[in-house]
């Protein structure tokens, strides 16, 4: 089943579980759904919503590159209570804000959709939705409240400035013989807002 990305580790060496995230706010009213494991950008409004594409190299203001990985919402419901939510359901909610695994060091545990292997590792690739689409990575589960972005197995490339860097397979007895296996992975530098230099 697909479920985004998922924080395993703060960084090489780090503990495992550690997914520390920042409180990043969501514009009044902000009509996109944002799902926990999807990815999300910064605009130059400040506030944060969803990628609906994989992220790719760019400038701060343009909407390919992304801040970090949703794990967790609150918002204001319309009704004037709190709700701490897996997602972001759009729509007239006020005083908004999406947890936001920024590290660019975090590791993040997603589900291939084809059979990467441990030769594949060091590559980069994107993401598609788990319908393969690659125009809107940012479909979720209403139910479960988490992303159906995979990653994307036949688009795995040394090519720069794609999402992810590829590291490792976990091995658990089945899941490194999968054919469609988690894998650990990485933001690149190169579509990480938080390591461009030009602010937005």
């Amino acid at each position: 089943m697909a479920y985004g990305l998922r924080p395993i580790q703060a960084g090489p060496g780090g503990a495992y579980n550690s997914g520390g995230f920042t409180e990043y706010p969501i514009a009044d009213g902000e009509t996109d759904s944002i799902f926990t494991g999807t990815f999300v950008v910064q605009e130059a409004s400040g506030y944060v919503t969803a990628l609906a594409t994989s992220p790719v190299v760019g400038s701060p203001t343009v909407t390919g590159m992304t801040i970090g990985v949703a794990v967790g919402f609150r918002y204001t419901d319309t009704d004037g209570s709190i709700k701490f939510s897996t997602y972001y359901p759009g729509g007239g909610y006020t005083n908004a804000f999406a947890f936001v695994a920024d590290n660019p060091e975090q590791r993040f545990l997603i589900k291939s959709d084809g059979a990467t292997v441990q030769a594949d590792m060091g590559l980069n690739a994107p993401v598609v939705s788990n319908s393969g689409t690659a125009s809107n990575v940012a479909q979720g589960s209403t139910t479960t409240g988490l992303s159906t972005t995979v990653l994307d197995q036949s688009s795995q490339a040394t090519t720069t400035g794609i999402a992810l860097r590829l590291l490792s397979i976990p091995e658990d007895g089945s899941n490194e013989s999968s054919s469609t296996p988690n894998v650990i992975v990485k933001i690149n530098p190169a579509v990480h807002q938080l390591l461009e230099p030009l602010g937005l």
